[in-house]
């Protein structure tokens, strides 16, 4: 195909794809806080990357990128991780010593958008789509699975979440904020807005609360004793080859869910 965005194709390319592929990725991300060294629209350019990726393998088009997204407080238990006491109000990565504040919509609003946009890709006449979140809040993809939940037990369409991140031996997603899982995506994107010299050098370890750089173990419950961020995901441990890797590992994961159903639906008719 010339181009598998949607807001760049004449009705007749839209309508031929669909008819091949009738499958919409929707890309999700929302303007977030990712330390000094990376640009806000990370979620965003990781979640579009990957869908235009995983398109190509299953086919279908995809829908142009949503900057909107949600956040809720940090429970205790987080805050103990992360560094705070457990009495502090943190919204999502806004922490004190950032320069800037994340774009965090209410959680309703969040949950308006979805289901109005939904709605208005299901009358292109799809019948999957896939939402690509490259934001991971845990009140985010609650919210995207009860939508998700709402469409696919009408029947209009069946809606899939997915994150654009790469599992470990344990079948666990690695999501870390600003670490080295998505420097590395960016390094791969754009190296051009990535400036790993506003981090200090790596003799000097890197405080959760200082840079709001938190590496997934962390997110898991175990966080180092002094709460900075483990080495292995270490922002200045990037590469764009391991960005490549782990949106190529992503886009052939959700593609496959995507050919799968395609392949379901195609000896149900």
């Amino acid at each position: 195909m010339r181009t598998r965005q949607l807001q760049f194709l004449r009705p007749d390319e839209i309508l031929a794809e669909r008819q091949r592929a009738p499958v919409a990725y929707w890309p999700l991300g929302l303007i977030e806080w990712h330390g000094p060294h990376l640009p806000m629209g990370v979620d965003s350019f990781n979640a579009e990357a990957v869908a235009l990726q995983a398109a190509e393998q299953s086919g279908g088009l995809v829908m142009p990128t949503t900057y909107f997204g949600t956040e809720r407080e940090r429970p205790p238990e987080v805050l103990d991780w992360l560094g705070f006491e457990p009495s502090d109000w943190v919204i999502g990565m806004d922490f004190p010593a950032n320069t800037l504040p994340s774009m965090y919509a209410y959680e309703d609003n969040f949950a308006q958008l979805v289901r109005e946009n939904l709605r208005l890709i299901a009358g292109f006449g799809f019948q999957m789509v896939v939402i690509v979140s490259g934001h991971a809040a845990t009140n985010q993809i609650e919210t995207l699975e009860r939508v998700a939940a709402e469409y696919n037990a009408a029947g209009q369409i069946h809606v899939l979440v997915e994150l654009p991140f790469v599992a470990n031996e344990d079948g666990i997603l690695e999501v870390g904020h600003a670490s080295r899982i998505e420097t590395s995506v960016m390094l791969a994107l754009a190296p051009d807005i990535v400036d790993l010299d506003r981090l200090p050098d790596q003799s000097q370890a890197l405080k959760n609360t200082d840079w709001a750089i938190i590496d997934y173990p962390t997110f898991l419950g175990h966080p180092t004793p002094d709460r900075t961020v483990h080495q292995a995901d270490d922002p200045r441990q990037a590469t764009a080859e391991a960005g490549r890797q782990m949106m190529d590992q992503a886009a052939g994961r959700i593609a496959g869910k995507v050919k799968e159903y395609l392949t379901h639906i195609s000896t149900s008719d």
